[in-house]
């Protein structure tokens, strides 16, 4: 991994509905073509085969030449179609509760081919492992922490390659997370330093965020929460070591849930009243269906959120969908941090180019061009 500059992330990326949008992929930018002399021996054979490590510390061969891709599980569709600049290629069949997904995201709009694919997965815990081998992938990706599945998976003799979400080794921050996953993507398509100025550029915009927090004083900090599902009258906050404890961390705040409550945990509105945070953040579409909206505006079945200081100076913020949950390592991390600080810190923030920052971010690296439309949506939030 490389040593990643300690920063803040930004943007929370809401809901990228782009509804009756037109093509507004662009042209990639142009790639060297140019060929340099190797020796035979320097050039990978085709046929052949190099080891990888994975995050779960298997050491695994794949093919030279990869293929056909499934993908069971773990969330890493949009990091996938960074890596290949804007593109999806080769994956024959994902997790199938990802597809839903999908269509309340521009993931659609920039590889569209990713609709295509085949369903594998229709639930977290229906594993189709026929269907799998019916696809005849070169490389399954799986969620490592999911021992269950990588039984199952293994047992194909297919090669499994484990990308690490929560429980890792690696502290679970998604600012490091999808880096970590580009670097494994580079080791197993053997493309070593490809995400380079990628990361570059995201650790650029990180470092402006941070640095920018760094000034406010921390009487000037508020507090925070995040609601990440709520179902039947009950809430699931992102307690200490989630993606949620580092987003919060990252921003500064006072995180309220961290010291009493640990991982995804359910919890009861007196609870939820007592903390009291000055800004609720709300996981946003894919975990939670709750919008900003209907929190405000106190329409929510079975919970009074009234009496929050955060509802009452209505800061309640959705993050929606941009890439993916923003929530979760995706290769917007960067967009979500800076969204999140200009939310929390709007007086901080008030100059920062948080509408040009997305749309550069998404031309150069994903050959796509937001539009207005596209930002009022994401950014009503």
């Amino acid at each position: 991994m490389k040593k990643y500059v300690s920063v803040l992330l930004v943007a929370c990326m809401t809901t990228f509905l782009f509804a009756g949008c037109g093509d507004k992929k662009t042209e990639k930018p142009a790639t060297d073509t140019s060929v340099t002399e190797t020796s035979e021996a320097e050039t990978p054979d085709p046929n052949g085969i190099h080891t990888v490590v994975d995050h779960a510390g298997n050491t695994v061969e794949v093919p030279n030449n990869i293929s056909r891709v499934v993908i069971d599980q773990i969330p890493i569709l949009s990091t996938y179609m960074a890596y290949f600049g804007g593109d999806a290629p080769n994956i024959v069949g994902y997790c199938g509760s990802f597809k839903d997904t999908i269509t309340k995201t521009v993931l659609k709009d920039i590889a569209p081919e990713l609709m295509e694919s085949s369903d594998t997965v229709y639930a977290q815990s229906d594993l189709n492992i026929e269907e799998i081998m019916k696809l005849q992938p070169d490389v399954i990706f799986y969620n490592a922490g999911n021992k269950e599945h990588a039984q199952i998976l293994q047992s194909s003799g297919i090669p499994c390659i484990g990308f690490a979400t929560i429980g890792a080794e690696t502290e679970a921050d998604p600012l490091v997370r999808y880096q970590e996953w580009l670097e494994l993507l580079e080791d197993v398509f053997g493309e070593s330093g490809k995400m380079d100025a990628f990361e570059e550029a995201g650790n650029k915009i990180v470092d402006d965020v941070e640095s920018r927090i760094a000034n406010i004083p921390e009487n000037e900090r508020p507090s925070a929460m995040i609601l990440w599902k709520y179902a039947d009258g009950v809430p699931q906050v992102s307690g200490q070591g989630t993606f949620g404890t580092y987003w919060l961390k990252h921003l500064g705040v006072t995180d309220v849930v961290a010291s009493e409550a640990k991982g995804f945990t359910q919890v009861n509105m007196e609870q939820v009243y007592n903390w009291d945070p000055d800004i609720l953040f709300l996981d946003g579409p894919g975990l939670l269906s709750l919008k900003t909206a209907d929190v405000l505006e106190n329409n929510v079945e079975g919970t009074d959120f009234s009496t929050l200081t955060a509802v009452k100076n209505k800061r309640v913020y959705d993050t929606t969908l941009g890439m993916w949950n923003w929530f979760t390592p995706n290769p917007d991390a960067p967009l979500v941090f800076a969204w999140m600080a200009c939310n929390t810190y709007p007086e901080a923030f008030a100059d920062y180019p948080l509408e040009d920052t997305i749309r550069e971010y998404y031309h150069d690296w994903y050959g796509y061009d937001v539009t207005d439309a596209d930002l009022e949506e994401m950014l009503q939030y």
